[in-house]
């Protein structure tokens, strides 16, 4: 497993690695969308990425593309708030998502899959902190069935869940990790922000239950560029910020 120190760092590998090992695939939906023939969303694959990061320094670098660090804060206090869809978050970036609203709501919100788990969590990692239980499921996570909508017909969640364990570091101190497992996350508009969120995820329950964080270790299925925006893949992101 690969280890980074910091996401200036995570950011040029990731794009580097697209960019020379990527494998060429057609898919036939992008979210809810048919996509089936456009030339822009031929994609460069890399499958079962997995990398180890351990500090959040230089994190800009995680919105060299996107420009989301405003969103990716608000949409955070939506998540950690109950049941909110749609929120006011996705209008900092209406360009990207008001295409994905169905009558005045999106197909699943982060809020709407950890309204009630986020706390059992933390209870559970405040009475044991041994435990390998403390996950919080997204993809059919409270209660949605998800595997319902393989045709496309709605929108699914990239994430598949969030896993907490607090051991020991180097140092004997009882530090939070988070293991995070995506099936799929888009490295030039996602990517940043799916590694944003989850750190702060990581930080808020960390708080919650009076350790540490540690360190964010990620799982991506499928991380992939489309062709419409393979052009930034073999940027220098040091000269982007």
């Amino acid at each position: 497993m690969r280890i980074f120190s910091n996401c200036l760092e995570l950011m040029s590998e990731m794009g580097r690695e697209l960019s020379s090992y990527g494998q060429i695939v057609k898919p036939k939906h992008y979210q809810n969308k048919d996509i089936e023939g456009n030339e822009d969303y031929i994609t460069k694959e890399i499958i079962c990425q997995q990398y180890c990061l351990t500090s959040l320094k230089n994190e800009e670098a995680l919105f060299v593309f996107s420009h989301a660090k405003e969103w990716a804060d608000e949409e955070f206090s939506e998540r950690i708030t109950p049941n909110v869809n749609p929120g006011e978050a996705w209008e900092l970036r209406r360009d990207l998502w008001e295409q994905f609203l169905v009558n005045g709501y999106f197909d699943y919100s982060y809020s709407e899959r950890l309204t009630g788990t986020l706390s059992k969590v933390i209870d559970l990692l405040i009475n044991d902190q041994d435990t390998r239980k403390a996950v919080i499921p997204i993809f059919g996570g409270n209660g949605y069935i998800d595997t319902n909508y393989y045709d496309g017909s709605k929108r699914i969640p990239c994430s598949m869940y969030y896993d907490f364990l607090i051991r020991e570091n180097g140092k004997g101190e009882k530090v939070l990790h988070i293991c995070y497992h995506q099936r799929s996350s888009d490295y030039c508009i996602h990517f940043g922000n799916d590694v944003y969120l989850a750190w702060k995820l990581m930080e808020y329950i960390s708080r919650a239950v009076g350790v540490k964080p540690g360190y964010l270790y990620h799982t991506i299925d499928s991380l992939h560029a489309y062709k419409k925006d393979w052009y930034l893949l073999n940027s220098n992101i040091e000269d982007l910020l």
